[in-house]
């Protein structure tokens, strides 16, 4: 593995550069990190965050929508964009040399952008779609209803896509609006890696960003409210039942992110992993099974999803707490600890190899965390979790006391 080399500069107006130079590579990734998303939206905003996203594609004031695909595609790149409960990201994917093309097409998106009535209400249309075809898959909407069970009445709750009712009244002054409050200077971070000199980069962000304004510091989120309801039964014309059970954890600053990674693994990481032995392999009950978790900057959530036939989804659920409760009450065996750290390291050394996923995990590390950690650093900390630690977490965790449950169940079923 070469030696990685990150920089990090912040420019005078707020703007924090951060890169990775690898040297075995031709290419580069780069990401212009908003630190804003649905999190941020009002009960009347919401969707507003990705319909923005979508939008700065359609064109701006120095190029039309096919400009702004061309001018990327051109030189063999990637283009694109998300948004998330808490960040928004353009990134590009390209040759090195053509950096420079990169800060520029990506600059002009979050600058420039033209808002003409037509395209946002063809635009809209194409989210009506995305919305309509997230709630005819009950394992992708599953997670918006335990969003809205476990955070009701705030703006993590929401789904990221909005509803179509909001989707339809967001008009041009409402993204103007938006921009103006969110895509300021201080909650900007421009993260790039490959092969990519940081001086060249930082020169370039103060060229096409360097007059952005900072806003007018931090905007509160409201506070989270109690949890209603502690089990909640959806019913949909479907085959098969779909349940989510998890919890609040900690947020992703916290330094058990890194014993959950390890956790994680040991739960389902894999076929040889204890969900998917122990309860699809030897019993058939299950297809898909998984545990994982999701971080925000001031809290997390730890779930389970199971998709099963409605007359084994008690036992199913059983058995996923149970899973649990193992970990908590019997430490894993070295010879298993040692297993799933190899596990882990190889996943993430492959993930290197990806320019994408680099410079993703250097973001979220400059947003959410005091310190840049190298991979080397990461793979320390991992090889330091001991078998203790993973069983402390899992007494943390297993606490049915705060579990919500989700069920998704056929309609012709009883409550």
């Amino acid at each position: 593995m070469s030696v990685e080399k990150i920089q990090k500069t912040t420019l005078p107006n707020g703007i924090r550069v951060v890169s990775e130079y690898v040297d075995f590579v031709h290419s580069a990734a780069l990401g212009v990190w908003i630190i804003a998303g649905s999190q941020n939206e009002t009960k009347e905003t919401n969707g507003i965050a990705h319909l923005l996203e979508h939008m700065a594609f359609k064109g701006t004031t120095n190029r039309t929508a096919f400009q702004i695909a061309h001018t990327i595609e051109s030189l063999g790149g990637i283009l694109n964009a998300f948004t998330s409960k808490d960040l928004t990201c353009y990134y590009v994917r390209l040759m090195a040399e053509y950096l420079d093309t990169g800060v520029d097409v990506l600059s002009d998106l979050i600058l420039n952008p033209y808002f003409k009535s037509k395209e946002l209400e063809r635009e809209k249309g194409v989210i009506i779609e995305e919305i309509k075809d997230i709630e005819d898959s009950p394992a992708d909407v599953i997670h918006d209803y335990f969003a809205q069970e476990i955070y009701p009445d705030h703006p993590l709750g929401r789904p990221i896509q909005g509803t179509i009712e909001n989707v339809k009244l967001i008009g041009v002054n409402q993204l103007k609006d938006f921009i103006k409050t969110y895509y300021t200077s201080d909650r900007l971070v421009v993260v790039a890696s490959g092969k990519v000199k940081h001086e060249y980069l930082v020169e370039l962000t103060n060229k096409y960003l360097g007059d952005i304004n900072a806003g007018n510091g931090e905007i509160a989120i409201p506070d989270l409210v109690p949890i209603k309801e502690y089990r909640k039964v959806y019913s949909r014309p479907i085959s098969q039942s779909h349940i989510m059970l998890g919890r609040r954890i900690f947020p992703q600053s916290d330094y058990r992110r890194y014993h959950l990674a390890l956790l994680n693994v040991v739960l389902s990481g894999g076929m040889s992993s204890r969900l998917f032995h122990n309860i699809r392999e030897k019993y058939g009950f299950v297809y898909a099974i998984y545990s994982f978790a999701d971080f925000y900057s001031n809290e997390g959530l730890f779930r389970f999803y199971a998709g099963v036939d409605s007359q084994r989804m008690e036992k199913v659920k059983s058995m996923i707490y149970k899973e649990l409760e193992k970990l908590a009450t019997d430490p894993i065996s070295e010879q298993e600890l040692k297993k799933v750290k190899q596990q882990f390291k190889g996943g993430l050394v492959l993930s290197l190899e990806n320019m994408l996923a680099r410079m993703s995990r250097l973001a979220k590390i400059e947003i959410f965390e005091e310190k840049l950690l190298t991979t080397d650093e990461l793979l320390r900390i991992i090889e330091s979790i001991s078998s203790k630690d993973l069983q402390n977490l899992a007494s943390y965790l297993y606490d049915k006391d705060v579990f919500i449950e989700t069920i998704i169940k056929p309609q012709d079923e009883a409550m």
